[in-house]
């Protein structure tokens, strides 16, 4: 089953033309930057090459990202081969309680640093971090 839905990806690579951006290592270099180098686990949004809809914005009152589910595609390991892009979003709102407003917790300088440590490509769009897998 796994080998099926590589062949698709590649298929849809070629039929679009992608060039690919990212490798597996470095795919794993950023999930684990991000689960335990981060001072939170920054929410993200994905959008794969099986998904023809891009997912909708993000905004800053997002919960921290999971970092490890997402990543699986009909494997118990991580493979980035589905993964057209992920948008970073390395802001949300901490809830500090009814009476008092949330604080808003910004780790872009830490993400940036993160993806230049990593040598991770990106593009910065507005408060966002895009990091394509193809392109």
């Amino acid at each position: 089953m796994e080998e099926s839905w590589k062949r698709q990806a590649f298929r849809i690579v070629q039929q679009r033309q992608l060039c690919s951006c990212m490798n597996n290592t470095k795919w794993n270099e950023l999930r684990n930057a991000m689960q335990f180098e981060m001072p939170f686990p920054p929410p993200f949004t994905m959008k794969t090459l099986f998904e023809e809809q891009q997912p909708k914005p993000m905004q800053d009152d997002y919960d921290p990202g999971d970092w490890e589910d997402p990543f699986e595609f009909g494997a118990d390991q991580f493979d980035g081969i589905a993964i057209e892009w992920i948008r970073i979003h390395p802001r949300y709102l901490e809830h500090r309680g009814r009476l008092i407003p949330p604080q808003v917790q910004d780790a872009s300088e830490q993400l940036e640093s993160l993806l230049q440590k990593y040598a991770i490509p990106f593009e910065q769009h507005g408060s966002d971090y895009l990091i394509y897998g193809y392109r």
